[in-house]
C-alpha cells in the first residue's frame, strides 16, 4: 500500500494493526529516519517489544539473520521490531522472498520490520513491490518545506520552553532546506544554550550557535552568483567544494531563492514591507541586496532558469546520474554569476 507526504506521516502514528512490514523512502534520510522512529514508537505502544538494527552488508552476506530475526518467536511474548537502513535494490531479491511469505504464510512472520531507504524512483523494484503488496506500506516522505520546518523548530522549542525571535526563526530555518538530521542536532544545541537565558534567541545567537546549512556558504554562494559577483562567488564555491559539494543541495537552494523572486514579481513586491509578506521573508535590512537582485532576474528569466533547475534535479536522482548532475551544476554555477554580472553591466 502506498502512502506520500502527510498521510504517510499520519499513518507511521497510527499504522494500520495487519500491517507488520514498511519501506520508507525520501530523499531527506532525516526525515526518513523520524518517520520510521516515528513507526516505531506506535508500535512499541501496542505491547512489549524489542528493537534491533540489523547491518544491510551483514544480511546480504548471511541471510538467514533476517529471516531467523523474523521468524523466531519469543519466549516472553514480546514483538521483535527489525530496522535496517538500505541502499536502493540492494537487499531487494531478499526482500521479495519476506514479502512473498508476508502474502501466502503470513503466520510465519512473527516480527515487525522497516526498512529505511533514501530515493527510490518509480522504477524501484523495492519501491514497487511495496507499493503493490498488500498489509505493507511504502511511505514515500519529502524534506521538509519552509513552513514545516518553522512548525517542527516552533514546537521543539516551545517543549523546551525555549522563546525564538521571529527573524531569528526564519535564519535559523532558512539555512535548512533538505537537512532533518541537521535541524534536529541543531535545534538541540539551541535548547541547551537557551535553558535559563531568560530571553528570546536572537539572530546573533543562532549565527554564533549554529552551521545551519549542510555547508554554511552555499547559500552565500548562491545569493552572490544571482547577484553577479563572479570573484567572490567562484570564491565561496570553492568553500563549498572543499567542505563537501551536494549538487541537489545547490539545486535546492537555487530554487528556493528563484521560487521567492518568482512570488515577489508576482505581488509587485516593491518595498520591504511587501518582503515581509514572502517565504522566507525578505528583512528589512536585507530588501536593498534583493531588490537590486529582482531587477537582473525579470520573470521569463526566473521561469527558465527553474525549468532547468527542475531538468537537473532529475537528472541527479537518476541511476548514475549524482556525477553528472554534479559536474552540470557547476557549469550551472558558473553560467549564473556570468548572466548576472552581465545584467549588471548592462
Amino acid at each position: 500500500m502506498k502512502y506520500q507526504g502527510t498521510s504517510a506521516a499520519r499513518f507511521a502514528k497510527k499504522p494500520d494493526p495487519n500491517c507488520n512490514l514498511a519501506l520508507i523512502f525520501g530523499d531527506d534520510e532525516g526525515v526518513v529516519g523520524d518517520t520510521a522512529t516515528s513507526l516505531i514508537k506506535s508500535w512499541q505502544a501496542a505491547g512489549p517489544s524489542n528493537t534491533i538494527t540489523l547491518d544491510e552488508d551483514e544480511v546480504k552476506r548471511d541471510p538467514p539473520i533476517l529471516f531467523d530475526a523474523l521468524e523466531a518467536q519469543s519466549l516472553l511474548g514480546e514483538a521483535t521490531i527489525i530496522r535496517i537502513r538500505t541502499k536502493g535494490e540492494k537487499l531487494f531479491a531478499l526482500i521479495k522472498e519476506v514479502l512473498a511469505i508476508a502474502q501466502d504464510t503470513p503466520d510465519r512472520i512473527a516480527a515487525r520490520l522497516v526498512l529505511l531507504s533514501g530515493t527510490l524512483n518509480t522504477r524501484s523494484k523495492m519501491r514497487t513491490a511495496f507499493e503493490a503488496a498488500s498489509n505493507v506500506a511504502a511511505l514515500h516522505v519529502f524534506a521538509d518545506s519552509d513552513a514545516d520546518m518553522s512548525d517542527l523548530v516552533r514546537v521543539f522549542l516551545d517543549s523546551h520552553a525555549v522563546a525564538i525571535a521571529p527573524e531569528a526563526l526564519s535564519f535559523f530555518v532558512g539555512g535548512l532546506p533538505g537537512h532533518r538530521s541537521l535541524a534536529n542536532a541543531e535545534m538541540q544545541k539551541l535548547a541547551i544554550y537557551a535553558h535559563g537565558l531568560g530571553r528570546a534567541l536572537n539572530v546573533d545567537d543562532v549565527r554564533a550557535l549554529c552551521e545551519t546549512n549542510a555547508d554554511e556558504s552555499s547559500r552565500v554562494a548562491v545569493l552572490l552568483a544571482l547577484d553577479g559577483h563572479p570573484g567572490a562567488a567562484q570564491a565561496e564555491m570553492d568553500r563549498v567544494i572543499d567542505a563537501g559539494f551536494s549538487a541537489i543541495g545547490l539545486l535546492r537552494l537555487f530554487e528556493m531563492e528563484a521560487s521567492r523572486m518568482l512570488a515577489a514579481q508576482a505581488m509587485g513586491a516593491n518595498s520591504a514591507g511587501m518582503g515581509m509578506k514572502l517565504k522566507p521573508p525578505v528583512w528589512k535590512s536585507d530588501w536593498p541586496a534583493f531588490a537590486a537582485r529582482l531587477k537582473k532576474w525579470p520573470t521569463p528569466r526566473l521561469m527558465r532558469l527553474v525549468e532547468r533547475l527542475h531538468d537537473m534535479e532529475l537528472m541527479a536522482k537518476s541511476p548514475g546520474g549524482a556525477g553528472m548532475a554534479d559536474a552540470a551544476t557547476r557549469v550551472l554555477f558558473t553560467s549564473l554569476y556570468t548572466a548576472a554580472a552581465g545584467a549588471t553591466r548592462g
